[in-house]
């Protein structure tokens, strides 16, 4: 992504000066740049992404980066958002992200806990790039409640919609959703241009809630015996289960993880993997045996 300082009245393909432009929007549609044929709609989107961007940098609360994204996807189509992590859920916190404009379906979505069951919340986490709500539907297959959760959103003017998953290793899982009353989604440019914003946005929501959680930059440097037991322990396995696989006295397993719990600074198993997969130790490619 180019600079986003000041463009002014300039092609941001080849910088050349427009001296006479129409308005700057997405809406010009048939009018090129003089220097390089850009089309104005082409720079206008460019335009609004760029815009979009440095509001969101220069905000300093999620409030307001939530409304700057809002303004944004509503230029390309998208008058409803909503920026959120899927554990907020079933564990509101203080450093997890919630925010929509769903207005009444959002209050029921939480009331009858369709999260519990919502595919958008699903495949975010199975997926690393945009998907629309159609496609969502046909790569998770049939279900009765999500149906029902799709039904419930239609009629509450949510027709069509595109999610962009944003999920950071070590971190809760998180995504964008946009949404529109309209029974088809904007054009393939324009849902490219909101998934850029909102992985954006979504970045900059992270740095105001104290993402990403420092760590060292070089992990330390564990026994083969250790990391070997580190890697089935963050696949759910017991000390009882791991000593079995491994050949060792569960002795020796409760040994190593105190040692690992101690050398990362965490008390807990759970804690114990986030920061080893941070750390690039573990991963979700490590075979369970």
């Amino acid at each position: 992504m180019r600079d986003v300082g000041a463009l002014g009245n300039y092609c941001p393909r080849c910088r050349r000066e427009i001296r006479h432009p129409p308005p700057l929007n997405i809406r010009n549609e048939g009018i090129v740049c003089p220097g390089c044929g850009l089309p104005f709609t082409d720079i206008g989107l460019e335009r609004l992404i760029e815009q979009a961007i440095k509001r969101v940098r220069s905000a300093r609360t999620f409030d307001t980066i939530f409304d700057h994204t809002r303004d944004a996807v509503g230029e390309l189509g998208f008058p409803r958002l909503a920026i959120v992590h899927s554990l907020w859920f079933t564990r509101p916190g203080s450093r997890l992200l919630f925010k929509h404009n769903f207005d009444e379906f959002g209050e029921i979505f939480v009331a009858r806990r369709y999260f519990v069951h919502d595919p958008a919340l699903k495949l975010a986490q199975r997926c690393n790039r945009p998907f629309t709500w159609a496609e969502m539907l046909r790569r998770l297959g049939p279900h009765p409640m999500r149906s029902r959760i799709i039904g419930e959103a239609r009629r509450h003017g949510l027709r069509a919609g595109l999610t962009v998953p944003v999920t950071v290793p070590g971190e809760p899982a998180g995504c964008c959703s946009f949404a529109t009353d309209a029974a088809e989604l904007p054009c393939l440019a324009y849902r490219c241009a909101a998934a850029a914003i909102a992985e954006e946005a979504f970045e900059e929501a992270r740095r105001i809630y104290g993402y990403p959680i420092p760590i060292d930059e070089s992990p330390p440097h564990l026994a083969p015996r250790m990391l070997e037991c580190l890697q089935y322990a963050v696949t759910g396995l017991t000390d009882e289960q791991i000593g079995l696989v491994m050949g060792a006295k569960v002795t020796t397993i409760r040994s190593y993880m105190a040692d690992l719990r101690r050398i990362f600074g965490v008390c807990s198993r759970t804690e114990l993997a986030r920061v080893a997969q941070r750390a690039g130790l573990v991963g979700i490619e490590d075979p369970i045996p």
